[in-house]
């Protein structure tokens, strides 16, 4: 429920901004500090300069705010979604129920045309929660699911402790490359 980084954990690359390939998707990484279309919370708005909007062009899951911090050894994207104007204009009491959560990838900048995201993995987590190995605050929903709600501190305490653990992330890694186009 929480971002991993602290303003003094923000750094801004600015290699990452461009149209990039996935596989067959195309992904589009501006500065946020250049949306002027954009309503931020209060926190986010402070330290807009510093963020990044990603939009993959599909309107139904479109777009994130991101954050790039470096939490130990690595540098981590701090993904956060941003509602489509199909979510805005939906019923107050409706958008109530949702709660929009962050996702955590680890960044490695290959060169100026390449980088690589590894999502931490949910499961291995869980498993260290099951096991009794790790305490990190968390939560069951009703459908038995893990909610970490851990803040920040907690939460870069476990990145720092299992960063350069291979387990620790998911096994497929996304490599993403420079597209010669725009979206």
């Amino acid at each position: 429920l929480h971002p991993i980084f602290t303003e003094k954990d923000i750094v801004f690359k600015e290699e990452l901004l461009g149209n990039w390939n996935f596989e067959k998707n195309k992904v589009r990484i501006t500065s946020l500090a250049k949306e002027k279309n954009i309503e931020l919370p209060g926190k986010i708005a402070a330290i807009k300069d510093k963020g990044y909007l990603i939009d993959n062009g599909d309107a139904a899951d479109g777009r994130y705010l991101a954050f790039l911090a470096r939490i130990g050894n690595h540098l981590y994207f701090d993904y956060y979604p941003l509602l489509s104007e199909v979510q805005e204009k939906a019923d107050e009491f409706f958008m109530g129920h949702l709660i929009r959560r962050h996702s955590v990838y680890r960044v490695t900048i290959k060169s100026k045309d390449s980088f690589e995201l590894n999502q931490l993995d949910g499961e291995f987590l869980e498993n260290l929660i099951k096991q009794n190995k790790v305490r990190i605050r968390h939560e069951k929903d009703s459908d038995g699911n893990i909610i970490i709600t851990a803040p920040t501190e907690e939460l870069q305490q476990y990145i720092i402790k299992y960063g350069d653990e291979p387990g620790a992330y998911q096994s497929d890694s996304q490599v993403y490359t420079k597209a010669n186009i725009n979206l």
